[in-house]
């Protein structure tokens, strides 16, 4: 169980900063829509802190995705 969540913690973390990346955005400027800290975006983008599911919705509204997206390509980057 430990190597799927270390797998999807990772996956997270890929996605997270690839979808941040796509909108242009800094981790500050991410932080600043999603109301959390910079460090906390840092943590998860490097895979250590896991969201809860608070963070992940405000997450992927400040990133212009619904939650089901941003979760979507979660689960597409498992089987990379």
């Amino acid at each position: 169980m430990e190597r799927v969540n270390s797998e999807l913690v990772n996956a997270f973390a890929r996605v997270l900063m690839e979808a941040r990346m796509d909108a242009a955005l800094t981790q500050e400027a991410l932080a600043e829509r999603a109301s959390i800290s910079p460090r906390h975006v840092s943590y998860l983008e490097n895979g250590d802190r896991q969201p809860t599911l608070a963070v992940l919705l405000a997450l992927s509204r400040g990133l212009g995705l619904t939650m089901s997206e941003l979760l979507r390509r979660v689960e597409a980057g498992l089987t990379k």
